[in-house]
């Protein structure tokens, strides 16, 4: 569940190997992979989204489970008049193919195809896209230095996903080199047709029972000049980590 732990969500890396040798940029988003994860994960968030001019606010609910190797999420959105979707379904399978699907409305449920996952998530600067788990053998790593950001000390590590495996360009991670939150996602910079088109800023770093959790994300779209375009903000308001009550059965597609 490392993608948005939303939506999710994302985790993160280690300090005493450093002294010993310059990690590489896989090394180092191995010991992100490897940080504490929860088993399942429900959460409630409001999402906020500046979008041309208007100010659009949902709240979401989102359940997620760890089965075996592979994540299921489903996200339940309420209080949106009129809107379209309901519940969204992401089974992210580490050895097969990833799977979509969203509930109408008018409660038809509908596959998003891979060519669909470019598709606004409520409307929102975030893609369906974005829901998915990464897989850290889906990417090529590249370490391109160390930069502050957000006031951390961090790695800059390039990500470029092996044919088939993303709909994005590439990905720039922004890694905490040290401290309470060491070797987590701070920053994300996304490329898409061929420039910079988002930013993912992680504010509000908390741990929770162990797990670095950041309690307000920030997507940020911007132009090809860089110029800010409009941002989708999801702020956590409720949150729990391994909750026996959430079982596999919750994340069947019959059951949306």
């Amino acid at each position: 569940m490392k993608k948005f732990a939303a939506l999710g969500l994302l985790s993160v890396f280690g300090v005493a190997i450093v002294t010993v040798y310059a990690m590489t940029g896989r090394e180092i988003m191995e010991k992100s992979d490897a940080l504490p994860e929860p088993r399942t994960a429900i959460s409630k968030a409001t999402m906020v989204i500046y979008k041309g001019g208007d100010t659009l606010t949902r709240t979401i609910e989102m359940m997620a489970m760890k089965v075996g190797q592979n994540d299921k999420v489903l996200a339940v959105v309420k209080e949106e008049p009129g809107g379209d979707i309901t519940k969204v379904l992401t089974h992210t399978n580490k050895t097969g193919e990833d799977m979509q699907w969203v509930k109408m409305s008018n409660g038809k449920v509908k596959r998003i195809s891979s060519g669909d996952r470019s598709g606004a998530f409520v409307n929102s600067h975030i893609f369906y896209e974005d829901l998915r788990s990464r897989n850290i053998d889906d990417y090529e790593y590249t370490l391109m230095g160390e930069e502050t950001v957000e006031g951390f000390p961090c790695y800059k590590v390039e990500a470029k996903p092996k044919p088939g495996k993303s709909i994005y360009d590439k990905a720039i991670f922004f890694i905490i080199k040290t401290g309470e939150f060491q070797y987590f996602a701070v920053r994300i910079d996304i490329f898409y047709e061929g420039y910079l088109y988002k930013r993912l800023i992680n504010y509000n770093l908390k741990k929770v029972d162990g797990i670095i959790t950041p309690y307000k994300a920030v997507m940020y779209r911007l132009d090809k000049k860089g110029a800010n375009l409009g941002r989708t903000e999801v702020t956590i308001t409720n949150l729990q980590y391994n909750n026996p009550a959430i079982n596999e059965n919750m994340f069947n597609v019959g059951k949306l």
